[in-house]
């Protein structure tokens, strides 16, 4: 809370333009998004978890037992957050422009920065709060994003800083249900919505991001920076993606890879707390989605494919050092590098939303994961099949109300609905129902 409180200062402060700041524009925007909601089969409201519940996951009896919870969302739609950005003209007939964006998430109804590592922390031993394996969001200032580029109108922009992925770009832009955070596996997870296998890859540090659009056509590149002395590429990354855009038809893709990864999990040693399990591993992962709108109708399809794979770079706990600044625990094995054969994971995604009004809009849609066998059986066959539907009613462009629903059904020998412990079966399905509002400015 103290956080944010210094955070809302300092944006206040930056509001104020003085003599030598006259030409940058600095505007101050936010997001504040909260529903009542409940959720079948789910662990207690987490106070600082980005989405408060986890409605994506497959519950598993042991842990989460015959309980639902219900109660205050954070973020129905969108995450809540604020952030500042700005511009400022470099002169001299450049046609140059400076430009920054600062922005932080936190769950409204606490007040909380969005923590997902200290989620996991809190939750080792014997979990008690809803969570998520891994998160973007884990307690950075601006856990958002934090960047600062130069663009031109014929070059386009290059952004240095903490840099959103091109596949989480398109998620939002193509996502049938608004990549909405508590109705889409895409909008909850980074781990399918722009993570490529790893949900703290949505959010990319030490990265450089281009993006430049030609007529129709737009395409860019991100890089990160691994900063690890004597060897360049290990925990560097790279993306590329392109796509065409006109009237009412557009599509993208894009492709990603990174190198040592940190994935976080959670540590269900008895008797450890605050600590956090990890697994150093390589992912790739490419997506393509394409929309087109039909009247007041607009249909969208996509596909993503991504792949995990052992680590370029075998690292110790020591090179790690510490999960977002949270305690890492040792595995059993003795080992935090990914040693299983490659682990590919398949997501086809399509549906849409119709315009009834220009103020009132319902979207459907439908999610189809599936992560195949691996040849040392690793990972084994499922599928996870979620049904979105979102109404949304907006009173203005900044205030608007909305209820959803999200229905999961899970199948496959990953996981068995009864076992030789609880711990070894999983519910076979689980609903998410809420109705929120949200206010922009």
């Amino acid at each position: 809370m103290k956080k944010l409180l210094s955070l809302a200062a300092m944006f206040a402060a930056l509001s104020y333009t003085s003599p030598a700041f006259a030409d940058t524009n600095i505007n101050i925007y936010g997001t504040l998004d909260a529903a009542v909601g409940n959720v079948a089969h789910s662990l207690s409201v987490d106070p600082q978890l980005a989405a408060s519940v986890n409605p994506v996951n497959v519950p598993s009896k042991g842990l989460v037992g015959p309980s639902s919870a219900a109660g205050l969302f954070n973020g129905g739609i969108s995450d809540s957050r604020i952030g500042v950005t700005g511009n400022t003209d470099v002169g001299d007939g450049l046609n140059v422009k400076v430009f920054f964006t600062l922005e932080e998430g936190f769950n409204l109804p606490t007040g909380r920065a969005n923590n997902s590592a200290a989620t996991l922390a809190s939750n080792a031993g014997t979990p008690t709060t809803a969570y998520t394996p891994g998160g973007s969001l884990d307690g950075q200032l601006f856990n958002r994003q934090a960047i600062v580029g130069v663009s031109n109108g014929d070059w386009g922009s290059l952004a240095i800083g903490r840099n959103i992925t091109p596949i989480s770009d398109i998620c939002v832009a193509y996502d049938p249900v608004q990549d909405a955070q508590l109705f889409s596996p895409l909008g909850f997870s980074g781990t399918f919505g722009g993570g490529g296998g790893a949900t703290e890859d949505a959010r990319v540090d030490n990265s450089l991001k281009y993006f430049n659009k030609i007529g129709s056509f737009n395409f860019g590149a991100l890089y990160k920076f691994g900063g690890t002395a004597g060897e360049a590429a290990a925990k560097s990354a790279y993306t590329v993606n392109a796509g065409y855009e006109t009237g009412n038809f557009g599509i993208q893709a894009a492709y990603q890879a990174f190198n040592d990864a940190i994935t976080g999990s959670l540590d269900t040693t008895a008797g450890d707390v605050n600590k956090v399990a990890v697994t150093n591993e390589n992912t790739r992962a490419w997506m393509v989605a394409a929309k087109y709108k039909i009247c007041a109708a607009t249909l969208k399809v996509g596909y993503e494919q991504y792949t995990i794979s052992a680590p370029s770079d075998n690292l110790t706990l020591t090179q790690i050092g510490n999960y977002y600044g949270q305690s890492i625990v040792l595995p059993a094995s003795g080992n935090v590098n990914f040693s299983s054969a490659s682990q590919t994971t398949h997501i086809v995604f399509g549906g849409g939303d119709y315009d009834f009004t220009k103020k009132f809009n319902v979207a459907a849609g439908i999610y189809d994961i599936s992560p195949q066998r691996s040849s040392d059986g690793g990972q084994k066959s499922e599928n996870l099949i979620y049904l979105s539907l979102l109404a949304d009613y907006h009173f203005t462009k900044s205030f608007d109300t909305y209820a959803g629903v999200m229905y999961a059904s899970f199948s496959g020998s990953q996981y068995p609905d009864t076992g030789t412990t609880l711990n070894k079966s999983y519910y076979q399905s689980n609903c998410i129902t809420a109705v929120g509002m949200r206010y922009k400015f």
